[in-house]
């Protein structure tokens, strides 16, 4: 049997995933990390505007939704090819 199984898979640091309930491409953002079996937590930037005040900060202004974290990296509203990119990056083994 070939392939690597999602248990095989080497872990990878923290995803979160922030976003508002009604927004599509958040859903978007969603089906793909859990299709894929990557651990991710969600904050809902409706319920929660103090962190909602800190991405502006940190994205430099106006807070668009979804704003994905990939270990520390910060993707705004990423196409999936993005997110696949950066989870691909934050699996790989870091060279000693």
């Amino acid at each position: 049997m070939s392939g690597v199984s999602p248990n095989d898979r080497p872990a990878i640091t923290p995803v979160v995933v922030y976003g508002r309930p009604s927004c599509e491409l958040s859903d978007g953002v969603r089906r793909y990390l859990e299709s894929t079996e990557t651990p991710y937590h969600w904050v809902d930037l409706d319920s929660n505007p103090e962190d909602a005040a800190r991405l502006a900060w940190v994205t430099g202004g106006r807070v668009h939704s979804p704003v994905v974290s990939v270990g520390g990296e910060v993707l705004v509203q990423p196409t999936i090819g993005e997110l696949d990119w950066a989870l691909t990056r934050a699996r790989r083994p870091v060279p000693v």
